[in-house]
């Protein structure tokens, strides 16, 4: 996990996105002191800063597997596993602001988690691609195995939301071995 999340996030602090080992200290201490209680700072590989002063105190950290994200002090800590997360919808609004709404399945409940980004919507579309990736990830597979019921739900998903045409969408279905 640490090395897709180095992969697909890049260092870019003016989009408040920080990738390990270039993290600053200051901010994961701000992180840790205000959202994210017991974690090591060793073991954050990433983290969005979501503040307007630049503490770390709003945001998000990612970690080998979980993402740990309070979006103001008004709203409590959430942690999401990756394993756990089933979709995600991005918006982008005016009025609303930018953010990606995860569905989150704990055992037998669904539910929905909102990690705003609009002090920062040009990381986006980074945070997105790593997520939906992670998605993709099987719980338990073997090295070098394709797990297709994975694979055939994305792209069903994808086919559904319009992001994938029914020509593309039959062409991938039959890669399957």
């Amino acid at each position: 996990m640490r090395s897709l999340i180095t992969d697909l996030l890049p260092h870019a602090p003016k989009m408040g996105l920080y990738v390990a080992p270039d993290v600053p200290e200051k901010k994961v201490r701000g992180a840790v002191r205000d959202y994210a209680k017991g974690v090591h700072s060793e073991d954050v590989i990433a983290l969005y800063d979501g503040t307007l002063l630049g503490n770390g105190r709003d945001g998000a950290i990612f970690l080998d597997d979980r993402l740990i994200f309070q979006n103001s002090d008004f709203e409590p800590a959430q942690t999401v596993h990756y394993r756990d997360l089933v979709n995600l919808v991005t918006k982008r609004s005016r009025l609303r602001g930018t953010f990606i709404e995860m569905e989150v399945n704990r055992g037998r409940a669904t539910f929905s988690a909102k990690l705003d980004l609009s002090r920062n919507p040009g990381s986006l579309e980074y945070i997105e691609r790593l997520l939906q990736n992670v998605m993709l990830i099987p719980e338990q597979s073997t090295p070098g195995e394709t797990d297709w019921n994975t694979v055939s739900r994305v792209l069903e998903e994808l086919r559904s939301s319009g992001k994938l045409t029914e020509a593309d969408f039959h062409k991938l279905m039959n890669c399957r071995p």
